[in-house]
């Protein structure tokens, strides 16, 4: 059984630590809090999409103020607001800002050309809320940003985004487009892991008379591991149709729990030798004391 039981592990090892690199996806419709934040710039979203995507991002209980001891003394709510902008014009961004910098001029990313407003503060309700949202016209990685080019001004809200791609059939696609094979990829691993789980067992029952405890140790980690990705493919298919993981990403991390336990058991175990080489051991060590009083009979005497 050694050798097959080697194997197994040795595959099996490899293949939980190629599977566990693969993250599990972010929710694509999210609801962030903020309170009292000053920054400048907030990153909320980033999301690929493809020509005619959409992106909508609406904030409640919108409210900013100065800070005392601020040099400023009112807020221009024209200077504060949402925008998108695609991944491939940040580097003009940087060049606008870096021009007003040298130049002595003030920047403000609301202003670009370069970026696409959501919406702004002196757009929002005296009930204070606020809405916008977006047609993607090309195809790129895009990120929705808070910016605020009034220094100290601390804002607080609750927003929510919701990005999405659209099927020629109509349907909304809440999944970045590179990250649509994903469900087909943890479902597909963890049929591998669930088919090397059977095989496992099937080594461990027809060699029972050697199985260790370790064996069996190993056999739950493959089954945490494959429930790990079976959760991992529901998780990104119910955020890929509804933008949301409907629970499925809290027993992801349940059984990622488990997993992480077991896997870091089994590798310390195989790293002392324990798993294989203790039958083997106590063998020789069993023979060993057994001929010890045969050489030590024989061992002639001295006489002199």
């Amino acid at each position: 059984m050694a050798a097959s039981a080697a194997t197994l592990a040795a595959v099996a090892v490899s293949l939980l630590l190629a599977a566990g690199v693969l993250p599990v996806a972010r929710a694509e419709i999210k609801t962030t809090p903020i309170v009292s934040d000053s920054r400048s710039v907030i990153l909320f979203e980033e999301f690929g999409f493809r020509r005619g995507g959409r992106a909508s991002v609406s904030a409640t209980g919108v409210t900013w103020k100065v800070p005392e001891g601020s040099q400023l003394q009112a807020v221009d709510p024209t200077l504060m607001g949402f925008f998108l902008i695609s991944n491939s014009l940040f580097y003009k961004i940087n060049n606008e800002s870096d021009y007003a910098e040298a130049t002595g001029g003030a920047f403000c990313p609301l202003t670009s050309k370069y970026v696409q407003r959501l919406f702004l503060f002196k757009e929002v309700a005296p009930d204070g809320t606020g809405r916008g949202s977006l047609t993607v016209d090309a195809d790129d990685q895009y990120t929705v940003l808070f910016s605020s080019c009034q220094e100290g001004v601390e804002v607080t809200m609750e927003v929510r985004t919701e990005m999405y791609n659209l099927r020629r059939s109509g349907a909304r696609e809440y999944l970045p487009v590179g990250l649509l094979p994903l469900p087909g990829i943890f479902a597909a691993a963890s049929v591998v892991h669930f088919a090397f789980l059977a095989a496992w067992a099937f080594v461990c029952a027809k060699h029972r008379r050697t199985a260790e405890r370790i064996h069996a140790v190993m056999g739950a980690l493959l089954l945490f591991k494959a429930l790990k990705l079976a959760c991992a493919a529901e998780d990104q298919w119910f955020v890929e149709r509804t933008g949301t993981a409907h629970g499925w990403d809290v027993a992801f991390y349940v059984f990622g729990f488990f997993k992480g336990i077991l896997l870091f058991t089994v590798i310390v175990l195989i790293g002392t030798g324990w798993s294989f080489l203790k039958p083997y051991l106590q063998v020789g060590r069993t023979v060993g004391a057994l001929h010890r009083p045969s050489v030590g009979a024989h061992q002639p005497t001295n006489a002199g």
